[in-house]
């Protein structure tokens, strides 16, 4: 029973990934549990290490794919601040039309709709804005991919050391 529920919150952790929110955190927080839970014997510190090391720098290189993608088009802050809350917001929507592949649309085109709005208004310049926008989409797709990558890379270490380890008992 503790293992359905350990991969339910590993599924759950890379749906959350998805649509912006702290999925990878949660994965994380799963192995500290479950290895804290079996003594630390599968899921050792240093797998433990290993796996907060995958999460640290999912969350880096996500971060730097969104601002490279913004300075690089030369966006406002406010609308930086604008690509966060409507990515959060849109993949959210797009989750309750169409689990996993609707959260990352959804992120995306609420990125992209609050990226344009926002640069539009701070520049008054359409152009401009519809460039900032595909930056931003860009920049989020490579964002979101890269960090459910690490997602998925996290959780099959967890279940395979936790799970794969059992069987082979």
């Amino acid at each position: 029973m503790v293992n359905v529920i350990m991969v339910i919150m590993l599924v759950t952790g890379m749906a959350l990934t998805l649509v912006g929110l702290p999925g990878n955190l949660l994965i994380l927080l799963v192995a500290v549990i479950c290895s804290w839970q079996e003594g630390f014997s599968h899921l050792t510190y240093a797998w433990l290490l290993m796996l907060a090391g995958m999460w640290l720098s999912g969350e880096v290189l996500e971060f730097l794919a969104g601002i490279r993608s913004v300075k690089k088009e030369r966006a406002s802050w406010w609308t930086m601040v604008a690509v966060f809350v409507g990515s959060i917001v849109g993949g959210i929507v797009g989750t309750g039309i169409l689990p996993i592949i609707g959260s990352i649309i959804g992120a995306m085109l609420g990125g992209f709709a609050t990226s344009y709005y926002v640069e539009y208004i701070y520049s008054k310049d359409k152009i401009k804005a519809w460039q900032v926008a595909k930056g931003v989409a860009k920049g989020q797709f490579l964002g979101i991919m890269i960090k459910f990558f690490v997602a998925i890379a996290m959780s099959l270490t967890i279940m395979y050391k936790i799970l794969g380890e059992e069987i082979m008992k």
